[in-house]
């Protein structure tokens, strides 16, 4: 069996769930591009924002901080 690749998403719903509570954005999108191994340089820094901007999963509670909204997990195809 053919196992995807993890997206930016699938990445900050692993840290949403570790922690447990809403993430400051900036420190959510550094930490997904740590786990990935990718540069923190302004451009892939806004290109994870980006990607998690187009993911349902993940809703913006205000004041810049990010959760996991787990009533709107997809279910596995």
């Amino acid at each position: 069996m053919h196992q995807r690749k993890r997206s930016e998403a699938d990445w900050a719903v692993e840290i949403l769930l570790e922690k447990q509570e809403p993430v400051y954005y900036l420190d959510l999108v550094k930490e997904i591009s740590k786990r990935m191994g990718r540069s923190q340089d302004d451009y892939s820094l806004t290109s994870i924002y980006t990607r998690l901007n187009l993911d349902n999963r993940l809703v913006h509670q205000g004041d810049g901080y990010w959760f996991y909204d787990t009533n709107r997990i997809r279910p596995e195809e």
